[in-house]
């Protein structure tokens, strides 16, 4: 029998094309503004992408993020492999910073959208300020996420299996070649890998 896990996952740009939409409204945005400044998609940094003070950042999210966060459509196979792992036994804990700040009921418009896009869950965290902390008091054991920096420092601080999905802004962020994937069918198959070796050990120990 293969080893079930506790998988955690990101949503925004991990489940969804989020950073899409949001280019298309930041470009709106811009121009809305007379913001003349050559849109840099590889960076993450909304002053170093977009040209953004910190109040043109305030102002865009309270007028614009619900709308992107709505529009945003599920990646390629992200529903298809997610309810794959999830009928296999696995449980699946999805882990969002998506805030009060941000939104009025961060949990309540993540769970619409998700019941929309028909994604399978066990578990739904939103707020979370921490994805090492919020992994850690979840059991987590398998995480997936866009975000470098909280890759790392769940790795760091767990020493568990951490994916980085590959975005135009995390191209340049060095990152294990085994932890970078690019789509939804290879994540699924290096859970399964995963759950082989750590069945196999489990056997061996045993024996």
């Amino acid at each position: 029998m293969i080893k079930r896990k506790n998988i955690g996952i990101d949503i925004d740009d991990t489940i969804t094309n989020s950073s899409e939409v949001f280019i298309k409204y930041a470009k709106q945005y811009n121009k809305e503004h007379g913001i003349e400044f050559r849109i840099d998609t590889t960076q993450l940094d909304v002053s170093k992408a977009f040209g953004w003070s910190d109040d043109n950042y305030k102002e865009f999210v309270k007028t614009y993020l619900k709308e992107i966060l709505t529009e945003a459509q599920p990646k390629e196979y992200a529903i298809d492999v997610i309810k794959r792992l999830q009928d296999e036994g696995h449980r699946i804990i999805l882990i969002t910073a998506r805030h009060e700040r941000e939104l009025d009921d961060p949990y309540i418009f993540t769970k619409r959208w998700l019941e929309l896009n028909n994604v399978n869950y066990d578990k739904l965290i939103v707020n979370s300020k921490k994805k090492a902390i919020s992994c850690l008091e979840n059991g987590v054991e398998i995480y997936i996420d866009d975000n470098y920096r909280n890759c790392m420092e769940t790795y760091k601080e767990l020493h568990i299996p951490v994916f980085l999905f590959d975005t135009v802004y995390n191209k340049n962020n060095k990152y294990p070649d085994d932890g970078r994937i690019s789509s939804w069918p290879e994540l699924y198959l290096k859970i399964k890998k995963i759950c082989r070796e750590s069945q196999s050990r489990e056997e061996d120990t045993e024996r």
